[in-house]
This record gives structure tokens, C-alpha cells and sequence, in this order.
């Protein structure tokens, strides 16, 4: 487990009264660290919601991964990369795993999990729902995972 609590998305502040409520989106950072040389340069990250319900004909939840690099033409900026994009939907069973693609990247791994609301539902029609946990689940425990991002080593 990476992150575990309740925050809330949708459009209807204050009906998880345990929960934070975000608004349309939020965004988890974590860092990742590969352990062992050897085995598949990938991880999976599973997102775990309470009452996903979203609507047929629309495309659901978006939720992209994105790796934060360091800008090489500007010192001290960054860069964000999408490394995956996936939906969530009711068909996920409020359960998401997520592979995420690390080959060619350079350990440790600063990723961020935003999570978006489906807004091609129309406004007052939103699917509110909670994000309850973030895990990650490696080969022979090939990656491990921290809430946050670790600061750069000192030169």
C-alpha cells in the first residue's frame, strides 16, 4: 500500500462527510524505486474506489500516470511525461490495475496518479465517488513505493 483515506470527486460537496472533497480531480505523487536489475522493467499501480457508477455511452473516469523528469534546458524545472492513460468505469468494480511502463527511465521514478471526473457527463450529473487506496504490485517486489516525492540526492 502507498496511500490509503477518502477523497471525494464529484460535483456534490459534503455526501461523504469522512472524505476530502477534491472538486473534478486529483493527484497523487509517489515515488518508485527499482530493486533488482534483473525482471520486467514495469509495475502495476492498483487505484481502489467506493461507489464508481458511471454512465453507458460515456467514457468514464480518466486516469493518466504521469513521470516527472528533470528539464534538461532549464535547471531546477521539470517535465511531465505521460507514461499510461486508462478509464475507470463501473465495470472496474471500484478495483483499477494499472501497468505502468518504466523501461529506458532512470530509477527512482517520480510519478504522479491524477485521477479526473468523467465532465462529458453533464454538469449536476456527475458520478461523485470516493479514492480510497493506491498500491503497487511488482514482480518479485522488483519496484517498491513511496507516498510523495523523495528529494533529489545532493551533488
Amino acid at each position: 500500500m502507498i496511500w490509503q483515506g477518502h477523497i471525494h470527486l464529484g460535483d456534490e460537496p459534503g455526501i461523504y462527510g469522512d472524505a476530502l472533497y477534491s472538486g473534478l480531480s486529483t493527484e497523487i505523487p509517489i515515488t518508485l524505486e527499482r530493486t533488482s536489475t534483473s525482471g520486467p522493467e514495469r509495475t502495476t499501480l492498483v487505484l481502489e474506489t467506493e461507489d464508481v457508477q458511471t454512465f453507458e455511452g460515456y467514457p468514464g473516469h480518466q486516469i493518466t500516470v504521469y513521470l516527472h523528469v528533470p528539464d534538461p534546458e532549464q535547471p531546477f524545472h521539470s517535465d511531465q511525461v505521460v507514461l499510461t492513460r486508462t478509464r475507470l468505469t463501473s465495470a472496474d468494480n471500484n478495483r483499477k490495475e494499472i501497468r505502468v511502463n518504466l523501461a529506458g527511465r532512470q530509477s527512482p521514478y517520480h510519478v504522479s496518479v491524477q485521477i479526473r471526473q468523467d465532465t462529458e457527463v453533464p454538469a449536476g450529473a456527475l458520478d461523485d465517488f470516493q479514492v480510497t487506496r493506491l498500491s503497487n504490485v511488482a514482480t518479485d517486489f522488483g519496484y517498491i513505493a513511496s507516498y510523495g516525492f523523495t528529494p533529489p540526492p545532493v551533488n
